[in-house]
């Protein structure tokens, strides 16, 4: 009898193991983003002024294209962003007397040395953004192919 009561007592250990909850498995799962600018900003297309007649202003015009979800808006702003020569149109060490005109609309007055609003908005956005230029040489100017300039645009999300 006690050899039926040892077995029948193991057999109630065994079932308890078996049917005891066992400790719980645990896995993961990640979960990952990116925050993105939620802004698509095209810069205004180059321009070429050609051959610039002294005394003649030289006028081109281009345009970039700015679409975004602030609901704020934003502001695009450009500068020209060298350190030597800021605004002026160069070629090599040949620097044009007059600063290039540069602005959002035709007949610009703003010189490129200057930070420039070329667009403002206040809300979600799908623009254009203009940009104009003027350019005049004087007959101080070498004669030289190749000047240029770069102009450095940049989109703020109004907050």
């Amino acid at each position: 009898m006690k050899k039926k009561i040892l077995i029948l007592g193991m057999v109630v250990a065994l079932v308890s193991v078996l049917v005891m909850p066992t400790a719980a498995l645990a896995t993961t799962t990640e979960v990952s983003g990116s925050v993105t600018e939620g802004y698509t900003f095209s810069a205004p297309t180059a321009i070429a002024l050609g051959s610039m007649i002294p005394g003649t202003p030289a006028t081109d015009n281009s345009a970039g294209s700015l679409e975004g979800n602030n609901a704020l808006g934003y502001t695009v702003t450009g500068v020209d962003e060298k350190g030597t020569d800021t605004g002026y149109m160069v070629s090599g060490t040949y620097v044009l007397t007059n600063m290039l005109l540069f602005g959002p609309a035709a007949s610009p007055t703003a010189t490129a040395d200057t930070v420039t609003n070329f667009l403002t908005t206040s809300d979600i956005t799908n623009a254009a953004v203009p940009f104009y230029v003027s350019q005049t040489a004087t007959y101080a100017d070498a004669v030289q192919s190749g000047y240029s300039i770069t102009i450095t645009f940049t989109v703020t999300q109004n907050s």
